[in-house]
Order: C-alpha cells, then sequence, then structure tokens
C-alpha cells in the first residue's frame, strides 16, 4: 500500500509528553523503529510502502525537561534522529507573536499536492490532534483515498470519526513497546545517537547493580509462582507480587525495558507457557482458563448515550465507574507511571473483583485525567475522586466543543451515572 506520513511534531511529542515522557522521549529518539513497526501494524492486513515520510518542527519550540526541572527541551535536539532514519524535516518556525507555526498550512499545502500528484497514494498517515484539519481529511476521502490518523492527545470527535482508522498515543507506545528483540539492530544504532540528558526508557540498565539485583528478584518471583502453581495464574495478582519483589527496578514503569509486564514475563521463556487476557498458565499442567460470556451493554439512559456518542465516553454500566477510579488511584498511588501500563494494570486489577471493564474505558479516563487537574504522574498523586470529576469535566468539555447544548438536568443525569459527587451537580 503507497503511503505518505505527514507529522506535526509540535502536536505529536506535546501530546506524548503530556502521556507518558519516558516513553515520549524513546519514541523521538527512535523513529526509525516505530516508523518500520508502523508497515505493518494497523493496516488491516496490508503492509505499508512509505512514499513520503515528513516531519514538521518548529525547531525553537520547546517542553519543560522531566528530567531537569526548570530547563526546557527543545525540539532541535531531536532533527537528528528523524533525518538519521530518513524523514524529511521541514521547518515551521514560529510566525507570530503567539508562536504559532506555520506546520498546518505546511501539511494542508503537501497533502493537497500530493493528492494531485502523478503517484497515486493509497494511504495518508496524519500524526496530529488539531481538528483545524478535519476540512482536509474530508477532502482526501472524498478523493477515494484511506485516512489514519494518529492524536496523541485529546482531538474532536468529528476529526476522528473521518478517519478510517484512528490511533492515540496508547497505540503508538506500544509500537516502541514491542519485544525488543526484534530491532536489535535498529536499537543498537539508536543508541549511539543518543543525545546528552535523553534516556530511552526501552533500553536495559546494563551496569545497574540496583537493577541487575532486582532483575533476578523480579525473574526468581515470576519462575516460583509458575512452577509451583497448580491452577493458571492472574496477571494483576503476579504483577503486583512482582513489582513488590522487584522494588527499584520498576520504578520508571518500563519493567527493564520490555515495556509492559507481559513482554517482561515472555522474556524470561518460561516452559509451556500460555497466556490470555488476564491468565497465564502452563499448557502441559493447566487447565486452559474458560472464556468469559460475551458482556452484553448496559442500557444507558437516553442524555447518558447522547454524551457517549458525541465524546466517545465508554458505554460500561453505571456501577463500574468508581471501580475504573480506584484502580486509576492505586495505580497513581505507586508512583511509577506508564500509559500503557496504567491500562492494563488498573484493568486486570478491576478483573480480580469481578469487573470486566474494556481496557479502552481505563484509557478514556487517563486521558481526561491528564486534559483536566489529575494527571496520574503528577506528586501529590490524585484520589479517586479527583479522577471522578476529570473525566466529568472531559466529557462537558468534548461535548461543548462538538456543539451540543447541555442544560442543568444533563448535568445532573451524566454526573449521577458516572458518580461523580460534585454537590453542585445533585439535584
Amino acid at each position: 500500500m503507497r503511503a505518505a506520513l505527514f507529522l506535526d511534531f509540535d502536536s505529536f511529542f506535546s501530546g506524548l509528553m503530556s502521556a507518558d515522557p519516558a516513553s515520549a522521549l524513546a519514541l523521538v529518539t527512535s523513529p526509525s523503529q516505530w516508523i518500520q513497526r508502523l508497515t505493518t501494524s494497523y493496516s488491516d492486513g496490508g503492509a505499508r510502502r512509505w512514499l513520503v515520510l515528513r516531519c514538521y518542527m518548529n525547531p525553537a519550540g520547546s517542553l519543560p525537561d522531566p528530567h531537569k526541572p526548570g530547563e526546557r527541551l527543545y525540539f532541535s535536539k531531536f532533527r537528528p534522529f528523524f533525518t538519521q532514519a530518513g524523514v524529511e524535516v521541514v521547518d515551521c518556525p514560529a510566525l507570530t507573536k503567539g508562536s504559532k507555526n506555520g506546520a498546518d498550512i505546511r501539511i494542508v499545502i503537501d497533502v493537497m499536492t500530493a493528492l494531485r500528484a502523478n503517484t497515486r497514494y493509497e494511504e495518508f498517515v496524519i500524526a496530529s490532534a488539531d481538528a483545524d484539519f478535519t476540512p482536509l481529511l474530508q477532502v482526501v476521502r472524498a478523493d477515494d483515498r484511506r485516512v489514519t490518523v494518529i492524536a496523541t492527545s485529546s482531538t474532536a470527535t468529528a476529526y476522528e470519526a473521518l478517519a478510517d482508522r484512528f490511533l492515540d498515543e496508547q497505540d503508538v507506545f506500544e509500537l516502541i513497546a514491542k519485544d525488543a528483540s526484534e530491532d536489535a539492530e535498529t536499537e543498537d544504532a539508536a543508541s549511539t545517537l543518543q543525545l546528552e540528558g535523553i534516556h530511552s526508557s526501552v533500553l536495559l540498565l546494563d551496569g545497574n547493580p540496583n537493577v541487575d539485583t532486582s532483575y533476578q528478584a523480579f525473574a526468581t518471583a515470576v519462575r516460583r509462582t509458575y512452577f509451583e502453581a497448580t491452577t493458571p495464574i492472574n496477571l494483576a495478582r503476579l504483577s503486583s507480587d512482582a513489582r513488590t519483589a522487584a522494588g527499584v527496578g520498576v520504578s520508571d514503569g518500563t519493567w527493564f525495558g520490555a515495556g509492559s509486564f507481559i513482554r517482561a514475563v515472555q522474556r524470561l521463556e518460561l516452559p509451556n507457557v500460555r497466556f490470555s487476557q488476564h491468565y497465564l498458565w502452563d499448557a502441559t499442567r493447566h487447565t486452559e482458563p474458560a472464556a468469559k460470556a460475551v458482556t452484553v451493554k448496559p442500557s444507558l439512559p437516553a442524555a447518558v448515550l447522547h454524551f457517549a456518542e458525541t465524546t466517545g465516553m465508554p458505554t460500561i454500566a453505571s456501577n463500574e465507574w468508581p471501580a475504573v477510579y480506584r484502580k486509576l488511584e492505586a495505580y497513581a498511588a505507586m508512583h511509577v507511571f506508564n500509559f500503557t501500563e496504567a491500562s492494563k494494570w488498573a484493568r486486570d486489577q478491576a478483573s480480580q473483583e469481578g469487573f470486566d471493564i474494556p481496557r479502552s474505558a481505563f484509557t478514556f479516563v487517563i486521558r481526561a485525567c491528564q486534559d483536566g487537574e489529575a494527571n496520574l504522574n503528577a506528586d501529590p498523586s490524585p484520589d479517586a475522586g479527583t479522577i471522578a470529576r476529570s473525566t466529568f469535566n472531559s466529557v462537558l468539555r468534548r461535548a461543548e466543543q462538538a456543539g451540543l447544548e447541555i442544560g442543568e438536568s444533563e448535568k445532573q443525569e451524566l454526573a449521577a451515572w458516572i458518580h461523580y459527587q460534585d454537590s453542585e451537580h445533585q439535584g
């Protein structure tokens, strides 16, 4: 499939940094890795052939450096990584006093030019959460081309609806978190280009005695549980036990560079191991866990359903919302935030209590927290009530952006359904 990638670096990187700074830095220091994986991932079976790889960057743009308080992380530092990956970097300096650069109009011009080129591009991949591109996507679709949107922060529902495939920050993080052994040569090359003061979260910290000891403790704990188990092992419980045993080794949330707990366990190469969504087991000693019955979607009140259809709010049962808040509160309290791990861990913990809540519901709330006042990576970490408030406010904000007229009764119904207990919305 002939494809063209147009990446708005400022929007792309800012969204990633808000979600998970460590994983964000790994992504922008190893673009060749995730771009290569994107050739076959999220493509509905057809491999992409990148004919255009273009990154639009404000060289003077910057964000606060998460590793050096008071200092800035300038976008220009990441230019060499993209050029080494074969990506054309287009400088888009600020054009106004408000530091607004011209990346969006440059992307529009380049996409429109590509639509009229002799080469027929079958897919346009737009990496930006800027809903100003909505008219552009309409033009691309009208020309019978496939559209994939990569949005690493919240965006308008109408913008998402125009994409044939929509990827968020979790999808992008998972591209970099795949088993590093698949791309050992790429990672070796990337490590030689590592910038001073920027450390990739996907590389094991070889030579660090604390990490070596911690990894051994992790491996020992998992292997002991596996070989002593007489029934399938719940992944959430095993994750908690392994985290306690490993201590310092998982303090950055990357599980020794594997990117997630599951991948760290897979690297141990346990004999005859099998995995499902919530369990692992030995195929020669254990009976495979029975598949869960298909969950019937709850019947939502009319006002709540309207919010869900307009904003993408999860259509989970009312009594499941408090479980989402509690589990994310518990994860945030561990101060080991990793965007991908957070949604998986919280989902598995909720499953232990009998809640079959889709991972997408946790992802939605995590993003709502980042947009509001309850960032899960903050210190002190937010409690369940603060997480609920951020979720409520985020849904209202997205609904208003979509042009939905919201009355006080609708707000009260939403607050009651998602268990937001602010007295202002208690009838």
